[in-house]
């Protein structure tokens, strides 16, 4: 099967259904208990998958979550002067060097260098502040090692945080439903419908899986636009290949032509969902009603999602 493997960041999709006869005769479903990989769910109607962020979430973020988080403290830790101990060491080095002075003993290298910089480290009252620490810093010729270190400081904790938001405002995705008998894929994200009909249904294949475009209700529900559901993982979190995302689109297309009993060899099948989500995005009042309306102002999806970018949703 000659398809073509799209680049991460393409956002120009095609209709899945101008492949449908590549798939049927070039790819040979089999029936498991298990199906694995991407499939949530299987029973008499529906098919669902879920999106590759569910493991993305806790194998990826959350680690480096973690990891920048404790970085972060280390760094601050470091980058905050401890003004007791300079203010310490600032009167021990100017009394040794006023002793040394007054008594006529050598005045070291070292000494004479540290010297001015102990001086611009005290206040008029002999004290150390984040002022005169900064001060001192500029005498010694250290500044632009300062705004480096602070720089990098900043860096570490704008990611950590960024991380955090992530893990704790984004929720477990909601699944994508592909109904067989109406024969319709739909979801929604953070109170937004989505839905197309099977045949128009846009696909955009890469090495971050599958990535389904469908016609989204915008945020004030009054109109609608294509959107990509990104990064629907075929086996791999991130280096999926042609046959990963193949066989899974073509266990898709194989429900949606025979059924279940297409995928799986028992009566329904149901994986359970991934752990340590917070909450998960909440299901749409009026999904039915808001369903049927996206698809009745699908127009123009196909001919959009071909000549023009579509936004994403998700990771």
């Amino acid at each position: 099967m000659k398809r073509r493997f799209w680049g991460m960041f393409t956002t120009k999709a095609k209709p899945f259904s101008n492949r449908w006869d590549e798939f049927r005769s070039e790819i040979k479903v089999t029936p498991v208990k298990d199906p694995r990989g991407a499939i949530a769910s299987v029973s008499d109607d529906v098919l669902s998958l879920r999106t590759g962020y569910h493991h993305r979430r806790n194998t990826m973020i959350v680690p480096w979550m973690l990891v920048f988080s404790v970085l972060g403290v280390f760094l601050l830790h470091d980058f905050i002067p401890d003004l007791d101990d300079l203010e310490n060491q600032a009167h021990e080095r100017l009394d040794r060097y006023e002793e040394n002075r007054r008594k006529g003993k050598p005045i070291s290298y070292v000494q004479a260098e540290l010297e001015p910089y102990s001086k611009a480290l005290l206040n008029e009252e002999g004290k150390v502040t984040f002022y005169t620490y900064y001060r001192a810093m500029k005498v010694l010729g250290e500044l632009d090692f300062l705004h480096s270190n602070f720089r990098f400081l900043v860096s570490v904790c704008a990611i950590s945080f960024l991380l955090w938001l992530v893990f704790l405002f984004k929720p477990l995705d909601a699944e994508i439903y592909f109904d067989r008998k109406r024969k319709i894929v739909y979801t929604w994200r953070h109170g937004k419908v989505g839905a197309a009909y099977f045949d128009k249904m846009g696909l955009i294949e890469n090495h971050l899986g599958i990535n389904l475009v469908l016609q989204f209700e915008n945020r004030k529900q009054n109109g609608y636009r294509p959107m990509i559901i990104v990064g629907i993982d075929a086996g791999k979190m991130v280096y999926n290949r042609e046959r990963d995302t193949g066989y899974l689109l073509a266990q898709i297309l194989a429900f949606m032509d025979h059924g279940k009993e297409a995928i799986i060899t028992e009566n329904s099948y149901r994986r359970e969902p991934i752990k340590y989500f917070l909450r998960a995005d909440k299901q749409p009042i009026n999904l039915a009603a808001r369903i049927d309306a996206a698809l009745e102002a699908e127009g123009d999806l196909v001919e959009h999602y071909q000549k023009y970018k579509s936004r994403g949703h998700g990771f």
